[in-house]
């Protein structure tokens, strides 16, 4: 189980670095993903995907530092961070979008479920 912890933390950084570098350098797709979600977000689209850029590659430093330390807390936040913006992620796909990218709706869908494993596993290794 500990090789499964480690890589699922590698591969969960490397996802968000993936999602995150198209939209802070303005791939066309991301551009139009985010015009789409205007109905939804009353903040700028640009300033949102450049926002939702920031943020996950936060998360992904945050989960590349936790699988070097193992520091409980910096799971716990690096962990609540993904789960919080792939269930915002699930938000804008079904409600944003004319239809739903199935690509991405099965990512957010599997980080989801490994971020409340983790999320579980790290509360009860606290207590």
């Amino acid at each position: 189980m500990h090789i499964f912890n480690k890589v699922s933390n590698f591969i969960a950084a490397g996802l968000m670095v993936f999602f995150a570098i198209p939209k802070l350098i303005g791939v066309e797709k991301s551009v139009q993903g985010f015009e789409q979600f205007k109905s939804l977000v009353p903040l700028d689209p640009t300033f949102f995907r450049h926002f939702t850029g920031v943020v996950e590659l936060v998360i992904a430093v945050l989960l590349l530092v936790y699988a070097i330390k193992r520091t409980k807390i910096l799971g716990q936040l690096a962990y609540f961070l993904l789960l919080s913006t792939m269930l915002g992620g699930l938000t804008m796909e079904f409600f944003a979008r004319p239809e739903p990218e199935m690509m991405l709706v099965v990512i957010a869908i599997i980080l989801s479920a490994l971020s409340i494993y983790k999320l579980k596993t790290l509360l009860r290794q606290s207590h």
